[in-house]
């Protein structure tokens, strides 16, 4: 039999793993494995994510040897095992095993003195540290396995040990730190040629970029790490189609998410990933709950009821969107305690942000009667300290979203058009409004019921649907629309419209030609006459006036939206580099991105008409 492992130890020694790993699968199962040879294959099954064959791997090793009677090497190889094995079952959700495991890993390589051993076993302490929650324990752990290696002069598990490091740091929201970790780990994946873990140092580096709401650079890496797993045919690919479905979901792309999504879970199964599993189910419980809320509800129970190294916080929140956005805010206000509390003791601070957010909706909605000026002083509280923490995350979807928050909560239209514009500038679809989270509890804002549009070329839409050119019955009735929209909501005197349309006639005749075009505007923007004549454009016998109460101007909203935030960013000019700078500059450029062109700059209307407009647009005050 030993003849069966000779070339198996041959090809694992000369680095040819793809042999190694063929020839091990043509001996039989019960065969015991030394354990140097063991740990070896194991280390390669793992990174490919066969779990359950690496698992299988370390069974097959004898570790009941006396351990007074084992040479160093034999006692390092022994540590190996066991720092592999706890490895396998931390990914497959077995926290108790790993703790277990690493525990005697590091006992035994200590005791070796082997630092290849001792950078192995402490790697897998940190595991076992991260699955308790323990984040001190974890980056402890991390800073002896990375001195162990680095000791060992053993490259590969410095990045193997990088990419974990990274990923610790996503997890604790610390995106840019961990971007510069990942840099490292990406370096050296390229300089080594490992391609799985390069893979998987990408895969990290693009949750950190997700993070920070950068989705193309998201998405650049994941496709890059899901594209090198899908080449070596590795389940781990199924890590790669979560966080794909993820990128998709932050951006409203609700059907590529469900996609992605779906595919990871039926690569996820066989292996029983429980973090793929615990991630995909809870991704398609928050995309499901709109269309199918029985099957929602499914997957957020199977989330719950799968163990997971990273704990609960992924399958309560789903499980809490669902409920809120579902009619069920006192099942969310309870999911969202509960993740509040686990996310404080993991230094979870993304976690802990969204937590305090489903909280204070589902607050407000268990008791929509509390709505006194101190109870909502209360609950903007919570939004404006979870505001904080997205700011110093660097999350500016996340900051963006509890802006809309904020802005609804307190009622302000024109810091949540702001929000809202900034959503749509970073990338996020009309799809965001039906995934389960803070989007949908709140949901969108009222479509207007007229619309008007004067910056750049002149529009007018009806509850969204643009209003053909033939419906106007005469130019001139457009002109009317235009001309007095472009005075920002102020009367204009009659006569002065009046004399604009019509220049050459005597100012009795162009008088009543007003009153019928202003009829005519009416009827455009009532077609079926739901509402009264002055719903849209009131008049009396001097004036005529757009009601800014039904009808939105897209001039108004900007220089509205423009004053509020040169305000905000006169009023007390923050220190340049700061979170606050970052979102005041944030405002303004999402302000800017809302001026669609120069007042009528279409030339459909001209003269005094659009003067003094462009001159209140010309005077907002400069920082």
């Amino acid at each position: 039999m030993r003849d069966l492992l000779t070339p198996i130890e041959t090809a694992v020694h000369q680095g040819h793993q793809d042999e190694a790993l063929r020839r091990l699968a043509a001996v039989p199962a019960d065969l015991p494995l030394p354990a140097g040879l063991a740990w070896r294959l194991g280390v390669l099954l793992h990174q490919q994510g066969r779990f359950d064959a690496a698992d299988a791997c370390y069974r097959r090793v004898d570790l009941d040897l006396d351990l007074d009677d084992q040479h160093p090497s034999a006692l390092a190889d022994r540590a190996q095992v066991l720092a592999g094995w706890a490895a396998t079952r931390w990914a497959q959700g077995d926290q108790t095993r790993t703790r277990q495991l690493a525990t005697d890993a590091v006992r035994i390589a200590e005791r070796s003195g082997d630092d290849a051993a001792v950078a192995a076993a402490y790697l897998a302490q940190a595991l076992a540290a991260f699955g308790d929650g323990d984040r001190a324990g974890n980056e402890h752990a991390y800073a002896q396995a990375l001195a162990a290696a680095e000791r060992a002069g053993d490259f590969g598990q410095q990045l193997r040990i990088r990419c974990n490091v990274g990923s610790r740091l996503v997890e604790e929201g610390h995106y840019r730190p961990a971007i510069e970790e990942l840099d490292e780990a990406v370096r050296l994946g390229e300089l080594l040629g490992q391609q799985m873990l390069l893979a998987l140092a990408l895969h990290n580096r693009a949750e950190a970029w997700l993070g920070l709401g950068d989705l193309h650079r998201a998405r650049s890496d994941a496709d890059k790490a899901l594209a090198r797993w899908q080449r070596a045919g590795s389940p781990l690919a199924a890590f790669g189609l979560t966080l794909t479905a993820r990128v998709h979901r932050v951006r409203g792309a609700t059907h590529q998410a469900v996609a992605a999504y779906r595919a990871a879970l039926a690569m996820g199964e066989p292996d029983g990933n429980a973090q793929v599993l615990v991630e995909a189910c809870a991704g398609l419980a928050r995309l499901s709950y709109a269309d199918d809320p029985q099957a929602a509800a499914r997957h957020a129970e199977r989330a719950l009821s799968l163990p997971s190294s990273a704990g609960p916080t992924v399958a309560e929140l789903a499980a809490g969107w669902v409920a809120l956005c579902s009619g069920d805010p006192h099942t969310a206000l309870r999911y969202g305690e509960q993740v509040r509390a686990e996310a404080g003791r993991r230094r979870d601070t993304a976690g802990l942000a969204e937590a305090m957010e489903l909280v204070t909706l589902a607050a407000h909605r268990a008791n929509p009667g509390a709505s006194s000026p101190r109870t909502v002083r209360r609950l903007l509280a919570d939004l404006v300290e979870a505001a904080t923490i997205w700011a110093e995350l660097g999350n500016e979807f996340a900051l963006a979203t509890n802006a809309l928050l904020q802005a609804r909560l307190t009622g302000d239209l024109v810091a949540e058009r702001i929000a809202y514009e900034r959503l749509r500038r970073i990338g996020v679809q009309e799809g965001g409004w039906h995934v389960a989270g803070p989007l949908a509890a709140i949901g969108p804002a009222p479509v207007p019921e007229v619309e008007v549009q004067i910056l750049g070329q002149f529009a007018v839409r009806l509850a969204g649907a643009a209003v053909p050119v033939g419906s106007w019955q005469s130019r001139k009735a457009r002109d009317l629309l235009h001309m007095v929209a472009a005075q920002l909501g102020r009367p204009v005197p009659r006569d002065a419209l009046a004399a604009a349309l019509w220049p050459q006639a005597r100012a009795e005749v162009a008088l009543r030609r007003l009153s019928v075009l202003i009829s005519t505007v009416r009827g455009v923007l009532d077609p079926v006459r739901r509402h009264p004549a002055d719903r849209y454009l009131i008049t009396d016998s001097a004036t005529v006036q757009l009601s800014t109460a039904h009808v939105v101007v897209d001039a108004l909203r900007f220089h509205d939206a423009a004053r509020a935030a040169v305000v905000a960013d006169t009023a007390s000019p923050p220190p340049a580099g700061t979170a606050t700078d970052d979102r005041l500059l944030s405002q303004l450029e999402t302000v800017v991105a809302m001026y669609a062109g120069d007042l009528c700059a279409d030339d459909e209307v001209v003269g005094a008409a659009v003067q003094r407009p462009r001159a209140l647009l010309s005077a907002l005050p400069a920082r």
